[in-house]
């Protein structure tokens, strides 16, 4: 595989930004969370990709290797309000195609997100990842992110 590179999608790039968001439920929930809906991305991800798109406060990256999207991240933007007084930003969604993990992609995505949300002057910058995906956990914490809070459960 070649290099990869970090851009901001287009409008060319929503079936593979779809594809790798499948790719995402596929490996992520698919192994960690019964209860999501893994044909998601299939039935909606197009329309969700191209809202995404539109909204200027979001933020969709393609990892571009040769013209084909071998990973993808999504982030939001969320102004203060009277219940948060400081700008914060969202890393939603992130996904490397393992042919190319370990290379610096993830990272790159990562810094690239990094820097759009404090241009916008987000204070804080969050991510949720499975308790049990320890790689995801890993990767996270080498990228400046720590733990500060928890999701507790009752699944029935």
């Amino acid at each position: 595989m070649s290099d990869v590179t970090v851009r901001v999608a287009t409008a060319d790039d929503v079936a593979g930004v779809t594809a790798s968001s499948a790719a995402l439920f596929a490996e992520d929930a698919g192994q960690r969370d019964p209860l999501r809906n893994l044909a998601w991305p299939a039935t909606h991800g197009r329309q969700w990709v191209s809202d995404l798109l539109e909204d200027d406060n979001a933020l969709v990256l393609v990892a571009d290797s040769d013209g084909d999207c071998v990973g993808h991240l999504v982030g939001s933007f969320k102004e203060p309000s009277e219940m948060w007084v400081v700008p914060r930003a969202e890393l939603v969604s992130m996904q490397v195609d393992p042919s190319c993990r370990n290379g610096g992609a993830g990272a790159a995505l990562v810094d690239a997100f990094k820097a759009w949300a404090k241009e916008r002057g987000a204070v804080r910058l969050k991510v949720v990842a499975y308790a049990e995906n320890e790689g995801a956990l890993r990767f996270y914490g080498r990228n400046g992110f720590v733990p500060k809070e928890i999701t507790l459960v009752i699944d029935d």
